[in-house]
This record gives structure tokens, C-alpha cells and sequence, in this order.
């Protein structure tokens, strides 16, 4: 009955939307039109808009059947968490997966695959940090991951200092003799070109040891302070910064990556400018929203692997870099 609730609650938003009679919530609450009575189990309940709206921001399901029932917006949550509603630019690479294809290896810990015609076609791979502990990465090489990206670094929200993760060359090194693919990211700050430029070659600086084919990904996300030194950039001025790291590492012969979530990605920077950098897309749903063109979906935080004490992020790629630069190299 839950489900039948919130699609019928869904319709009666979208018809909102569609006749245009949203409008700013006041505080006052429209007149809700009586309903016949009926059975208990198959009542139809009276809702008023706002009332629709509050139910939507509490019950993440309503989330996923906002966006399937509204295919030429894109719905997400702002920092405050009332729900957005913003066009799709068609004239922007887009996502052509079939999400039909989502096979669900696992319950729970809920772990899923891309499957064509009988092929599997995503690669498994996690993301790790200091906060992961020690890993025993001979087990997780023995549990089916091909890839897994690192965290380098990052920069201090409030010092601007350049830091390394402290497991960086434990990780990486842990990765690579147990031959598991592997890319890094770095948690940016910059609040200038320059300072993204340093923070790209921060990363060459560590990095050159190591045989890295998977992307270098930049970390554009929220920092853990409202204060932090990053809270007042504008949307072109994060996407210069961004655009500045990339360039940076495409001119060292790597491929450049950005990482976000949806909300990160459609209001923080200009999507238009970024379209030619591969993307890392984070979503926890049963299937992602991003209307875009992305190559790595990381769609759990709530993972087991074996030899990692605790939970670790689920990532699916569509792409294989490691074949992709060997051919770039021939």
C-alpha cells in the first residue's frame, strides 16, 4: 500500500508542476478536496501540495519516483534539502544506459552489475582511504575487485594546507602487488586557479613512482565546516578551478577525472564547460539520475569486502583505463 501512496502522491505533484500551480509555501495550506470513504485498505487520502512536498523530503523513495515520473528534469536536494527541480540540457553529452541492464549480485550488502546480452560489462571497484585501516589487500584482490581509487590527499578547509593521506603508499603499494588497477583523488579547497594547478601537481609529485593507469580524479564535494575557506566561491569560479586541475594532469599523460554528486555537479559547477572530463557520478539509489554522460558510478557507502574491517564505497565502471591506455599507447 506504501508504494501505491507515493505514486499517487508523485501524480499529484507532477500534475502541480504540469498545470502550474505551484507556488511558494506560505505557511498557509490549501483546502484539501474530500474524498468519498472506502474501504481501509483502499482509501484514497486527501493530500494538499505542501503537505506532498514535506512527505517527499522525508521518504527517499519518493525521491527515485519523482525523477522516473519527471524525465525532462532533473531532481535533487539542496544543501538545505528541499527538493529541486532543473532542465536537462539536451544539447550536452547524455547518459545512453539502459538501466534495465542493472543485475543485483547481492542483497545486502546490496551490490549490483551491468550486464548485456549475457556479458558482464561493468568492472567492480571500491574506493579507500586512511579511514579504512589497514587492508588486506590480497583479499580483496581474491574478492573480485579490479580497481580501486585511492585517496591521495587533500587540502585543509581551513589551513589550505597540502596534506597526504597517511595510508596513501601503504595503499597504493598494498594495490599494485596484488595487481588491482588503480587511480587516486584528491579532496580540493582551491580557491584560485594557481591553487588547483598546485594541487594537480602535488599529485604528479606522489604518484610518480607508481604505475597509475586508472583516472586522477579531483573530490568537489562538501567540507566538513560551513566556514570552510571554500563556502563563498561562485559556480564559474569552482568550475575554473576545476577545469584548471584537469588540464594540469592531461598535460602530464594522464586522464582526468571529476568527482560529485548531483547536486555538486548541477549547481556548484557549469556542466557545460566540463563535458570533455571523464566523470565519477555518487548516487545510493536503486539506480543513478544523472541525465549526463558519466564513465563511474559509485553507488554505495554501506559495502563489505574482505580484508576491510568496515563499510567501503561500491563503484561500478563502465569503461576499462587500463586497456583504454594501452591502446591510447600503441
Amino acid at each position: 500500500m506504501k508504494k501505491i501512496m507515493i505514486f499517487s502522491l508523485c501524480l499529484a505533484l507532477i500534475v502541480a508542476l504540469a498545470c502550474g500551480c505551484t507556488k511558494p509555501d506560505n505557511g498557509a495550506s490549501e483546502e484539501p478536496v474530500p474524498q468519498e470513504e472506502t474501504d481501509p485498505e483502499d482509501e484514497v487520502v486527501s493530500i494538499t501540495l505542501g503537505q506532498l512536498k514535506e512527505f517527499a523530503n522525508t521518504d527517499s523513495s519518493m525521491w527515485e519516483l519523482l525523477q522516473d515520473m519527471l524525465p525532462n528534469l532533473i531532481v535533487y536536494r539542496s544543501a538545505g534539502g528541499v527538493f529541486q527541480y532543473a532542465p536537462i540540457d539536451r544539447s550536452l553529452p547524455q547518459s545512453d544506459y539502459d538501466w534495465n541492464n542493472l543485475v543485483e549480485v547481492n542483497e545486502s550488502p546490496r551490490e549490483v552489475k551491468y550486464v548485456v546480452d549475457g556479458e558482464t560489462v561493468s568492472i567492480k571497484g571500491i574506493d579507500v582511504s586512511t579511514y579504512q585501516g589497514d587492508i588486506e589487500w590480497d583479499k580483496v584482490a581474491a574478492s573480485g575487485v579490479k580497481f580501486v581509487f585511492i585517496r591521495l590527499g587533500y587540502r585543509g578547509y581551513e589551513s589550505g594546507l597540502l596534506v597526504r593521506d597517511d595510508r596513501f603508499e601503504q595503499n597504493i603499494q598494498g594495490a599494485l602487488s596484488n595487481n588491482i588497477a588503480v587511480g587516486v583523488y584528491f579532496v580540493t579547497q582551491a580557491v584560485s586557479v594557481e591553487e588547483a594547478v598546485e594541487e594537480a601537481q602535488f599529485v604528479m609529485e606522489n604518484i610518480r613512482p607508481y604505475n597509475v593507469t586508472w583516472p586522477i580524479v579531483l573530490d568537489i564535494e562538501d567540507a566538513a565546516s560551513a566556514t570552510a575557506r571554500t563556502a563563498d566561491l561562485t559556480q564559474q569560479q569552482r568550475t575554473d578551478h576545476a577545469i584548471a586541475f584537469c588540464e594540469t594532469i592531461k598535460e602530464n599523460g594522464y586522464t582526468p577525472m571529476l568527482y560529485c554528486n548531483i547536486r555538486w555537479f548541477i549547481e556548484k559547477l557549469d556542466i557545460s564547460r566540463i563535458t570533455e572530463y571523464d566523470k565519477w557520478f555518487a548516487q545510493y539509489f536503486h539506480k543513478p539520475f544523472f541525465p549526463y554522460a558519466f564513465q563511474i558510478w559509485q553507488y554505495s557507502s554501506t559495502g563489505e569486502i574482505e580484508g576491510i574491517k568496515g563499510n567501503v564505497d561500491y563503484d561500478i565502471s563502465f569503461i576499462d583505463y587500463g586497456n583504454r591506455t594501452e591502446e591510447a599507447g600503441e
